[in-house]
């Protein structure tokens, strides 16, 4: 087993996987440990050393389990970073109300005092699909992107991994109180509230169950509604195919996109601001992955993925011979024939 992983990675063979396990332990010892910490550590540990294949798997992925690991620890080992006098309360909804407001009976309302108002059980099961089933697209179309456009899926998956990083930065530097705080709460600020899916607690009445409860109970901060992280899921797929996706493909993720936005208010989760700051991050985002990733024509899986160090196959994974110095051989003896003919 050493052995193999010293194939595939050389003398640094023990790094790719631990941070992932290292966290799981240092979890453990705290007792926190879930049963997602120990699944995404062993698909860590089993892509980055089964073999070859899977070891390309594992640094394409790299950027969404980065992400985990860096999304939870700011819950898990992030605690009383966030004082009462560090947080916006009801400074974003002034805010709001200069930049979007609308006057409505007397009254000056933000966008989305408008929407809740238009509170039915179909606008919440709409809404309640974006926001229940994001990961799980953005997952899919990944895999998708993947197996057909590598380059795509690659500029995927750092598209999603550096908005991110720009959006846990803003709620370490600028926490936000989201609507439904300040409905609920009013402007003072209590560092021991809890996560709430707000208008969402609907639907889990409505379908009986505890979905939406259990998910923002994982919730990684109360105070980081500024930016929307939720607006920008649609536009990584969006961003990355709208040059090669099809006139339907193009309208879905539009459609997509539009909807979640109209969620993020409607929901009571963001504001207006908090949107308009993710899609900025976005434009960022992709403007450094576009820098970094370079298309330089073509869109081959092996070229897009960083090759194996020392991938092996047939009497070479049999002896332990790399593939890379077995090649070279028979290239050199080639170029020894031609001169003899």
């Amino acid at each position: 087993m050493l052995r193999h992983a010293r194939a595939l990675w050389g003398p640094l063979w023990w790094l790719p996987a631990l941070p992932w396990l290292a966290y799981v332990a240092l979890l453990a010892r705290r007792g926190a440990a879930r049963w997602d910490h120990l699944a995404v550590a062993a698909l860590v540990a089993t892509s980055a050393y089964a073999n070859a294949r899977s070891r390309r798997f594992f640094v394409n992925a790299l950027p969404f389990f980065l992400l985990f690991l860096v999304y939870d620890a700011m819950k898990q080992l992030g605690g009383g970073l966030v004082t009462p006098d560090d947080v916006l309360g009801c400074e974003l909804r002034s805010a709001e109300l200069a930049l979007f407001g609308v006057e409505l009976g007397g009254r000056r309302l933000t966008p989305g005092d408008l929407l809740v108002r238009l509170e039915r059980p179909a606008l919440d099961l709409l809404c309640a699909v974006p926001y229940g089933g994001y990961v799980l697209v953005m997952v899919g179309h990944w895999l998708h992107l993947y197996r057909s456009d590598a380059l795509a899926a690659r500029r995927f998956a750092w598209l999603a991994f550096t908005t991110h990083l720009l959006g846990i930065v803003t709620y370490r530097l600028l926490p936000a109180a989201p609507p439904w705080y300040v409905r609920a709460h009013g402007c003072a600020i209590d560092p021991a509230a809890q996560s709430s899916p707000a208008a969402l607690v609907r639907v889990d009445a409505m379908l009986g169950l505890t979905y939406f409860r259990d998910l923002y109970s994982r919730g990684a901060t109360v105070y980081g509604a500024l930016p929307s992280l939720h607006v920008t899921y649609p536009l990584y797929g969006l961003l990355v195919t709208f040059r090669t996706a099809s006139a339907p493909s193009l309208v879905v993720q539009l459609a997509y996109a539009v909807t979640m936005l109209f969620a993020a208010l409607y929901l009571d989760h963001h504001w207006l601001i908090d949107a308009l700051l993710g899609y900025a991050y976005v434009a960022l985002a992709w403007a450094i992955v576009l820098w970094t990733l370079p298309d330089r024509g073509g869109s081959d899986q092996a070229r897009c993925a960083l090759p194996p160090l020392a991938e092996t196959s047939g009497s070479q994974r049999s002896s332990g011979v790399p593939r890379s110095a077995a090649a070279q051989r028979l290239q050199t003896k080639s170029a020894s024939l031609r001169r003899f003919r």
